[in-house]
């Protein structure tokens, strides 16, 4: 079977959240009438500045629930164009003072699709599940003016000026697993951002059954004094993640230099849709905002799976120090 992909792209946005989500229904519109689409991938977090690299309170007016307004004018967007609608949304969780940053996917019936758990438990969203920070004070500018302890060996390019790092702990608690979500085209299961660190997270959905693992972010260009990059391995390390699974990898991150209160965050763009052998077959760029489709073919994930048998050699018996903390 063949399903189609869009990747909507974003480029900076402000703290004027009403316009923000005014011109991302605009691009839902735009991209039903032209693409088509069977799925389209929203960024993390889709309608908001990144708010890790300024912790203040305020910004927690900003989350909402699930299901709730947000969640319901997408959901329309979902329904009028017959498509599944991958949102980012700040969730304000039903018990006081818990937050999470979810994904929510909006079926093309207009109605949110529950996720499950492998052990059955069902949920409205996936929660980010591994939630970084990086300590305050203690970054290297990338302005070389600005003399700051290199023992981290850490720099934040190419956005000039002081950056006090973030820490998305101020806001978010972590989600509790991988669900997967079944939908009308295909079996997808989600991750965000960070976790694309940890290959954990893809062998689970890829175990449960996922054809097409879908990742926004919003990816920084932090860069270590020896060595790659995080621009440099930002694909490599989800090309191998295809790979490994065998899956159709989908992944958004914003693009260009974003302020908040002063504050610059610059993300990389390479938005991109990656084949089950880790083929990247459709990219997009580095620095503005855009959609990208793709049409993949689900049964590309069998044919992988034939050609390298990784699931059929695995040795799960002798992975049990995985789940031990060191």
């Amino acid at each position: 079977m063949k399903v189609k992909v869009s990747l909507v792209q974003p480029g900076p946005q402000t703290a004027n959240i009403g316009q923000n989500l005014e011109v991302l229904l605009k691009t839902m519109d735009e991209v039903g009438d032209k693409e088509h689409p069977d799925f389209v991938l929203c960024g993390e977090l889709s309608y908001l500045p990144y708010i890790g690299a300024v912790l203040d309170k305020q910004y927690f007016d900003w989350a909402e629930p699930i299901p709730g307004p947000t969640t319901e004018r997408f959901a329309e967007k979902a329904k009028a164009h017959r498509m599944c609608i991958l949102l980012g949304v700040f969730e304000k969780a039903p018990a006081e003072g818990v937050y999470y940053n979810s994904i929510v996917v909006l079926g093309p019936d207009g109605k949110i699709i529950e996720g499950v758990f492998p052990d059955g438990r069902k949920t409205l969203r996936y929660a980010k599940t591994h939630i970084p920070y990086h300590v305050a004070n203690r970054s290297k500018c990338y302005d070389e003016s600005v003399h700051l302890p290199p023992s981290w060996g850490v720099s934040i390019e190419p956005a000039p000026g002081y950056r006090n790092g973030y820490d998305e702990t101020f806001y978010f608690a972590p989600g509790d697993g991988w669900p997967i979500f079944n939908t009308p085209k295909a079996r997808i299961g989600v991750t965000t951002c960070f976790d694309r660190h940890f290959p954990e997270p893809y062998r689970i959905l890829a175990l449960q059954g996922a054809e097409i693992i879908f990742t926004p972010s919003v990816a920084m260009a932090f860069s270590a004094e020896k060595g790659a990059s995080m621009a440099e391995t930002y694909l490599l390390e989800l090309q191998v993640r295809a790979l490994e699974n065998s899956v159709w990898l989908a992944t958004v991150n914003k693009a260009g230099t974003e302020h908040l209160e002063g504050q610059p965050t610059y993300c990389y763009g390479n938005s991109a849709i990656i084949h089950p052998t880790g083929k990247i077959v459709a990219l997009g760029s580095t620095d503005k905002a855009e959609v990208i489709s793709y049409e993949v073919d689900l049964e590309d994930v069998s044919l992988t799976r034939h050609l390298l048998p990784l699931f059929k050699q695995r040795r799960p018996e002798l992975y049990d120090m995985i789940t031990k903390k060191l």
